[in-house]
């Protein structure tokens, strides 16, 4: 089964420098994430939260903080007023 042994030994990815340019993540595509069933559902219940563009994870506190001035960074990063 030869297509076994090549997918058991992939070879490993050459680093890829940064690209010039790239900003980096705004964290506006939160989601909630949970270690207990019984709290699944409520946001206030999130054990962390991850973000979908980049798979960061932050804390409750943290989350918090970037919800809340989610709007600014985003004019900022789009060169608003």
């Amino acid at each position: 089964m030869r297509f076994l042994r090549k997918r058991a030994s992939p070879t490993p990815s050459p680093e890829l420098p940064p690209a010039e340019g790239v900003h980096a993540c705004l964290h506006v595509a939160l989601a909630p994430q949970w270690d207990d069933l019984a709290g699944m559902g409520v946001e206030a219940k999130a054990s962390h939260w991850l973000c979908g563009a980049c798979g960061e994870l932050f804390t409750p506190e943290q989350a918090q903080e970037l919800r809340s001035n989610e709007a600014e960074r985003l004019k900022q990063a789009l060169g608003g007023d």
